[in-house]
């Protein structure tokens, strides 16, 4: 999605969650009468505390009367030269004018507020203050500027025990990170924020952490935890509408629990959670809530074949969208009014509302959408047998997958990574600040002898060198958690695109040529069964790559070396590439010294120059030549060079080739893929075989890969 887009839904997403969790909330018409009647009984600063709660009770109800509640209150505040009860009537204007949409004010009293709060060191309104200026940095866009606040709040909270505004803080940088695909970061920060609300008794604030842990297990495709989450929501906001009244809570965990059920094909459930929603939003006349309940059942509808009910249910969604201006729905809902009526046989029909639903997603940068919507058409086209046009929408579909697996977020991974850090580290801050005040104490409590005062620094110093001990073990530990997950990364990604996206394919279109196998001449069956072998071929290669690297990484591989004459194991390493090299008219030259004699282990010898073989074949142009180079390179060790005259490598990238989290994968010059995985492997056995490696390469004119491996002794 854009910018605009993601910040609009997650502000309608959390909007009810963080104001409860920065106010005192909607009071009653009860509690809104006592302060009046109280207030009439006091003067002074009980007067002036009495008007300001009066103020924030009213602002929701009566904006125009809280304003002037609250200027009064700063203007007696002043008057009495009250730092507090300024700092408070600062605060609660901010909150008004928040409320009334103005914003500049809105920060300009909150920074005011802050100066006081500064002063005073009073944390609990400084994480109040610092919570709500993120909110508006957030309703702005601005996203890292949010994360710092929140960040800030975090601490002021925390030194204050305000578990209530704490819990806010890790939901909203939650949310953030959860909008911008970071899941894992997402989940640590929502299970923080849960904590926090059962610390300070907040059931809705509870409630909201769990229904946003259904929706990024929903997002993460594990249905089971994601129904987990729902369903404790549920739970809980059932038992707030049986007092309150405010069914909004029950609706939105009905509707997620109907979509899990609608993906496992549970139609029966499915239809009887959304027609709970329908009931509830039919109720509170919520004509947003109805759209996306009409839309939920003609998908359902849709998916057990009735297509006159589902395109029904379609169009009078669609027209409440239309009124309302939610453009964000609009793609899906011509996405299955197309597909019902392909389903009814009116196909051209169906292609013109699939194609008015991509266009929209495209408008609005929806990828995951243009992603089904794209794989619907596909299909579509297969059916009718129009190869170009399914070619089209496949090879689009692929490029979304790429743009999504890459994690294009909206914020920078390394912005996040340095809020993550701060937080650490601020964390950590914090709990030293703890400690010197205990240690502060100890020493004014003690001050009668001056062996204690020494005892209790020599404590003091003990403890910090303890926890700067700890600290350097956890920054190691992180620097290990940090390249495994690079590790996992990579193997998801190529799993996921890599191999799984080849693997179907070949099997889709194998179908597919066997239903129409009697449409093709020879010439064209002979051309898709030599695309069909070199996927397969490519295929291969990487699981191969994918078996040894996964084995390598569990030190499943034993490390057994031997002595070896090493042009007999080269010429044993190419055997299997010869194929690839005719394919390409490529030439394979040999300089090889027959009197070198290396101690390595044969197996992975075999794989680094199968590799980097196979590498130099991928990136030299049809009719070009590969040589394959061996000599001593000093006294201990020799030298084995595989030079090409292929494309070559930019100088920029060759220091990022060997990194597991590199997002270098370039097309052979015959559009070959390429997962980067084959060089990391390389870089590994090289080592665990005493050598080195080193890539030098210029753009255009080719590329010299050449590693050393220790020779016997005696040579």
């Amino acid at each position: 999605m854009n910018k605009n887009i993601i910040w609009t839904l997650l502000f309608l997403l959390t909007i009810v969650i963080t104001h409860s969790a920065s106010s005192e909330g909607k009071s009653s018409i009860t509690q809104i009468d006592s302060l009046r009647k109280e207030l009439k009984n006091k003067e002074g600063f009980d007067k002036i505390a009495i008007q300001l709660d009066l103020a924030l009770r009213m602002m929701e109800n009566d904006k125009h009367e809280a304003q002037i509640l609250a200027d009064s209150a700063l203007i007696a505040a002043k008057a009495a030269n009250n730092k507090n009860l300024k700092m408070r009537a600062y605060f609660t204007l901010g909150r008004i004018s928040e409320v009334l949409d103005k914003k500049d004010n809105s920060e300009a009293y909150y920074d005011s507020a802050l100066i006081i709060t500064e002063a005073s060191a009073d944390n609990w309104y400084k994480g109040e203050i610092l919570f709500r200026k993120g909110v508006i940095k957030h309703n702005r866009r601005d996203e890292i500027a949010a994360l710092e606040y929140y960040n800030s709040s975090l601490q002021a909270s925390r030194l204050s025990n305000n578990f209530k505004t704490m819990g806010s803080s890790y939901s909203m940088m939650g949310s953030i990170f959860r909008v911008n695909g970071l899941y894992d970061r997402a989940i640590e920060y929502i299970v923080n924020s849960k904590l926090n609300y059962e610390k300070a008794g907040f059931s809705e604030g509870n409630a909201w952490s769990a229904y946003l842990l259904g929706r990024i297990y929903s997002d993460l495709k594990l249905p089971e935890k994601a129904l987990e989450y729902f369903q404790e929501a549920l739970d809980i906001y059932i038992k707030q509408a049986s007092r309150d009244g405010n069914q909004n809570g029950v609706a939105i965990c009905y509707e997620q629990i109907g979509l899990l059920n609608l993906e496992s094909k549970n139609f029966k459930e499915a239809h009887k959670n959304i027609n709970h929603t329908l009931e509830i939003y039919t109720a509170n006349k919520s004509k947003y809530g109805l759209s996306n309940s009409h839309k939920n059942l003609g998908m359902i509808e849709y998916s057990m074949g009735k297509y006159e009910l589902a395109e029904k249910y379609l169009n009078e969604s669609l027209k409440v969208k239309n009124e309302v201006g939610d453009v964000l729905n609009l793609p899906t809902i011509y996405e299955y009014i197309g597909l019902c009526l392909i389903g009814k046989g009116q196909t051209d029909e169906g292609f013109k509302s699939l194609n008015q639903g991509l266009t929209l997603a495209i408008s609005n940068n929806q990828k995951k959408i243009q992603l089904n919507i794209y794989s619907k058409l596909t299909e579509a086209y297969l059916k009718i047998n129009d190869l170009k046009n399914a070619f089209s929408c496949q090879k689009k579909q692929i490029e979304i997958q790429d743009q999504l697996l890459s994690g294009a977020a909206n914020i920078k991974i390394e912005q996040l990574q340095a809020i993550y850090e701060i937080d650490k580290k601020n964390g950590q801050i914090i709990e030293l600040e703890k400690q010197n005040e205990i240690n502060s104490l100890i020493i004014k409590q003690h001050r009668i002898s001056q062996l204690i005062m020494i005892i209790g620094i020599l404590i003091a110093f003990l403890i910090s060198i303890s926890i700067y001990w700890f600290y350097t073990k956890i920054q190691r530990k992180n620097l290990e958690l940090k390249e495994t997950n690079a590790a996992k990364d990579k193997l998801f990604a190529i799993i996921a695109h890599d191999l799984r996206g080849p693997t179907g394919n070949l099997a889709s279109f194998l179908g597919h040529l066997y239903d129409t196998f009697d449409d093709h001449s020879q010439a064209e069956l002979k051309e898709i069964l030599l695309s069909l072998y070199n996927s397969a071929e490519n295929v291969s290669g990487l699981l191969e790559n994918l078996l040894i690297w996964a084995r390598s990484q569990l030190n499943k591989i034993e490390f057994s070396p031997a002595e070896l004459k090493l042009t007999d194991l080269i010429q044993n390493s190419i055997k299997g590439l010869k194929q690839s090299a005719d394919n390409k008219q490529v030439d394979i030259k040999f300089e090889l010294n027959d009197q070198i004699f290396v101690l390595a282990d044969p197996n992975m010898v075999q794989t680094i120059v199968r590799n980097l073989l196979s590498n130099a074949i991928k990136f030299t142009h049809r009719g070009g030549s590969v040589i394959i180079k061996t000599d001593f390179k000093n006294l201990n060790n020799a030298s084995i060079s595989i030079i090409d005259n292929g494309v070559g490598i930019e100088k920029s990238s060759l220091s990022k080739i060997f990194e597991i989290s590199s997002k270098l994968h370039t097309t052979g010059t015959e559009n070959e893929q390429s997962t980067g995985l084959g060089l990391i492997l390389v870089k590994d056995f090289v080592e665990r075989n005493n050598g080195t490696i080193t890539i030098d390469s210029q753009k255009g004119k080719g590329t010299i890969a050449s590693f050393t491996l220790p020779i016997t002794q005696g040579q």
